[in-house]
């Protein structure tokens, strides 16, 4: 039995955030997503600020949990070594999700969220961040691999 809804991840800025929680999820856990993992719905919120104003988005949000796989990996190897972009790839192109890293520590996210793709209304977001925010995020993104594995689901939880 799963324990839903459950987050996702959270990645905070100075007074700014992205969340992302686990609400629902489709064919778990003998069904996995041709996007790896578990197809999965959730909500997806987005909370930033510039100069000219304040910009929050709360929206459905469909994903797999193999995209949060591989974006789980790529912020570990960013955070090991303070350096790279660890980019959150979403098959159905809703959300886009990069996290650059930089030597001093400084962690830049920016991206784009279209919650329909026929519309042109989109958010595009930058948020500051510095890589002791990014720690919890790696660890909330390793309790979802507990629960629902990596690029195979649950099958990679019984090779590891």
């Amino acid at each position: 039995m799963l324990d839903l809804p459950m987050l996702a991840f959270r990645m905070t800025g100075v007074g700014e955030y992205i969340e992302l929680s686990i609400d629902e999820v489709f064919g778990f856990p003998n069904e996995t997503s041709y996007g790896g993992g578990y197809g999965a719905r959730g909500v997806l919120t987005i909370h930033a600020t510039e100069d000219s104003g304040e910009y929050f988005v709360k929206a459905n949000h469909y994903f797999t949990t193999g995209e949060l796989f591989r974006f789980s990996n790529a912020l570990k190897r960013c955070y090991d070594t303070l350096s790279g972009e660890a980019v959150l790839e979403n098959t159905e192109r809703e959300l886009e999700l990069k996290c650059e890293f930089n030597r001093l520590g400084h962690v830049i996210m920016s991206g784009e969220f279209q919650a329909c793709p026929t519309s042109k209304n989109s958010l595009v977001f930058e948020i500051k961040s510095d890589q002791t925010q990014v720690k919890d995020t790696i660890s909330i993104l390793e309790a979802v691999y507990k629960v629902f594995g990596g690029e195979q689901g649950k099958k990679d939880l019984l090779t590891t």
